[in-house]
């Protein structure tokens, strides 16, 4: 199978491969009343010369890497920020482009009006609540806070010669170790995009040998499943449904939609008193160890072991298992793991079984039809460890908000039924929202649990359109 072409120098950074840095801010501003387009042109003409093209993403990611082994001094590091941006439909329509604002359903009607996600009405947002509407967001991010707070007070600085409201001013970091306040590691689990980045055929990630497996799938490496790029960005080649090897074409859309993704930004408070609190009175009802339940709720150890590799150290291929199918050892790397169909060794409600249930079957259907459903997942914490306000900025990026992000987050997350049809084991205790005035439940190995609390409480957001470079740059120039 020939892979397609990637446009490393069109396709935005924060998309391929993400930023990864330990500093990032988000910046939003709407679009004034009069001449709201004239607004959106002058600062896209501004940030088109900012933002970061994925080839340089993949070289400062190479870098930071090196650095962080010990293979390369600091000071080969890249100090200049890294920046993307993102636009609502409004900022598309009233630069003249109603082909791109009505790209996808829930996109041109807007988060705030998504009401089965369950969130908290929207008045009561602080990102994207009425009159607080983001039209462009831009996320920049950087090692030095310093030349990141230079960055962001430039670009700020050009949104208000353009006439441009700010909205937001979110900072977030990294936790050491790459948890989130829960105590958990996160962002382990991500798939990888087929494709090649130069005429020679040279894969965007380079392919480990690996053995035949049992659910069919392709993988880079243990655990890290191959996904075509489509359903990431547009234009692409897209993953099929019925064959989890193979593409199926690329969906049509307008020209300047290419190498775009639509991403989907929600701040998530995270409650951690009371999770802590709640997940101690739960366990001591199953008489549990805390600490037990709490990785049982997300599927994986603190350090980022999942429970049905019991057993398994950090760093043996985190995702190297199955649900419905054992999988074989790696020759030279991590040794098996057992099959667990029926969730007793990880229970079915699990945050990682919810949201992605691998090689097993769905109400959607087979599970390759699973691979149709992933998100790029491009979040970060915000607040320090002890700070009253602290959580998780949740950014994915997707072609299809309604089957990607909405399908995980409400009608698998939510509902005690799905993804695994017909067994009622409960919602997702971690980010799953309950109707108003019913508790949450879910069965966890030594018995059902229940809570009134909400652990992650949305605090607002967005939908928005991430166009490519060449894109920004003719929406700039009132193409």
């Amino acid at each position: 199978m020939t892979e397609p072409l990637l446009e490393l120098d069109d396709i935005q950074a924060h998309l391929l491969p993400g930023f990864g840095h330990v500093h990032q801010r988000l910046l939003g501003w709407r679009l004034p009343g009069d001449d709201p387009a004239a607004a959106a042109r002058t600062l896209l003409a501004e940030l088109a010369g900012r933002v970061t093209p994925a080839r340089r993403g993949l070289a400062d990611r190479a870098v930071r890497r090196a650095v962080r082994r010990g293979r390369a001094d600091r000071s080969r590091l890249s100090g200049r920020p890294a920046t993307a941006v993102a636009l609502s439909a409004r900022t598309l329509r009233v630069l003249g482009h109603d082909d791109l604002a009505t790209i996808d359903e829930a996109f041109t009607v807007g988060m705030a009006r998504r009401s089965y996600l369950r969130d908290p009405p929207s008045r009561d947002w602080t990102v994207g609540g009425p009159g607080k509407e983001i039209d462009i967001l831009v996320v920049t991010a950087g090692e030095d806070p310093e030349r990141l707070a230079t960055a962001a007070g430039e670009i700020s600085a050009a949104a208000a010669l353009a006439g441009c409201e700010p909205v937001h001013d979110q900072p977030a970091r990294r936790l050491p170790g790459d948890v989130e306040h829960f105590g958990f590691r996160d962002g382990i689990s991500q798939p990888v995009l087929r494709g090649v980045v130069d005429a020679g055929g040279t894969p965007l990630v380079e392919r480990a040998p690996m053995p035949p497996m049992p659910d069919h799938r392709a993988y880079a490496g243990p655990g890290d499943v191959l996904v075509w790029p489509g359903q990431f960005l547009f234009g692409l080649p897209r993953q099929s449904e019925t064959d989890p090897v193979r593409s199926a074409p690329a969906r049509r859309v307008p020209d300047l939609a290419r190498n775009g993704s639509l991403l989907v930004y929600r701040k998530l408070e995270q409650d951690v008193p009371g999770f802590r609190a709640d997940t101690e009175r739960m366990a001591a009802g199953l008489g549990v160890d805390p600490q037990r339940l709490r990785a049982e709720m997300v599927g994986r150890w603190p350090d980022g072991r999942p429970l049905v590799r019991s057993g398994a150290s950090a760093g043996a291929a985190l995702n190297h298992f199955g649900y419905d199918t054992a999988v074989p050892e790696i020759p030279g790397g991590p040794s098996g793991a057992g099959a667990d169909p029926d969730g007793l060794r990880c229970p079915l409600a699990a945050h990682i079984r919810k949201v992605n249930p691998r090689d097993q079957e769905t109400d959607k259907g087979a599970p390759s039809a699973t691979l149709t459903f992933a998100i790029l997942r491009r979040g970060i914490t915000y607040g320090a460890a002890e700070d009253e306000e602290r959580g998780l900025l949740f950014l994915c990026y997707q072609t299809d908000l309604v089957n990607q992000f909405e399908l995980l987050a409400q009608r698998w997350a939510n509902n005690p039924e799905r993804p695994r049809q017909g067994i009622d084991n409960g919602v997702d205790l971690l980010i799953g929202r309950a109707r108003t005035g019913s508790p949450r439940r879910a069965r966890m190995l030594a018995g059902e649990v229940s809570t009134f609390a909400d652990y992650v409480i949305p605090r607002g957001g967005a939908y928005l359109f991430a166009p490519s470079l060449s894109a920004l740059r003719a929406l700039a120039a009132g193409q």
